[in-house]
């Protein structure tokens, strides 16, 4: 059992990933029928963070922080979603600018929310495709995990 503990590892690191990449891909194409609702932008900036490479270089990675309050029934509710999921940090800082260039300060921006939870929202939908390589990367684990647990 404990020679076919990797294999499994595998498998349900990809089965699991697969399913929660899959909710969020759901969830993201929900979105686009979700009710919208006008908010303003209180925050807008793109921060940045150092991370090792590979090569044991550091490198800037960057994401667009945007803030933004919005009402549905008269309860005010604040957010930094742009997307759902987030797509976290880039290595691109000028995608990153674009992005919070494109929701500045004080802006009038239309959110979408979620009916069901209100609290939920975020300002551009559908999947990004890094969730469909995320799937993708998940089922090659699981591919990998059955190969290894076939030749065992």
């Amino acid at each position: 059992m404990l020679a076919k503990f990797p294999a499994l590892l595998l498998i349900a690191i990809g089965v699991a990933g697969f399913g929660w990449l899959w909710r969020q891909a759901q969830l993201a194409n929900a979105a686009q029928d979700w009710p919208s609702t006008m908010g303003t932008v209180e925050r807008s900036e793109v921060e940045w963070r150092v991370r090792r490479g590979a090569d044991n270089h550091d490198q800037r990675e960057y994401r667009a922080v945007v803030s933004y309050r919005y009402q549905v029934n008269g309860q005010t509710y604040s957010s930094s979603a742009i997307r759902i999921p987030d797509i976290g940090f880039g290595g691109s800082q000028t995608l990153a600018e674009d992005l919070a260039r494109r929701y500045p300060a004080s802006a009038s921006i239309p959110v979408r929310y979620n009916p069901a939870k209100p609290e939920q929202a975020c300002l551009e939908t559908g999947a990004h495709w890094s969730v469909r390589a995320g799937q993708l990367l998940m089922l090659l684990f699981a591919a990998a995990g059955t190969f290894l647990l076939a030749r065992s």
